[in-house]
């Protein structure tokens, strides 16, 4: 059995923010939320787009040493992340 499957270093198990786990903090993408300030949309903009490509680039380097586990796990996240994405450029503040 490949142990990288089945038990992940400790650091990597615990969620981070923006990798696409609930926080407490962080506020849900709805869309009948009224548009956000632009400065703030982008930045939560940029948040999920860097989990996603975080989250590509790890799965495929742990996929690299066969931990398919994991390396779904960060596929999960990324998909997370671009779910979010998607629905904040549905709240995209207008443009002036």
């Amino acid at each position: 059995m490949n142990n990288r499957d089945t038990q992940p270093p400790a650091a990597a198990s615990e969620p981070q923010p923006g990798d696409g786990a609930p926080d407490a903090a962080a506020s849900t993408v709805d869309a009948a939320v009224p548009a956000l300030d632009p400065a703030r949309w982008i930045h939560r903009l940029r948040n999920e787009l860097n989990t996603a490509s975080m989250a590509c680039a790890a799965a495929q380097a742990v996929l690299a040493g066969g931990a398919v586990v994991k390396a779904q796990e960060n596929l999960e996240r990324a998909r997370g992340a671009c779910t979010r994405a998607a629905a904040l450029l549905e709240q995209a503040p207008p443009r002036a």
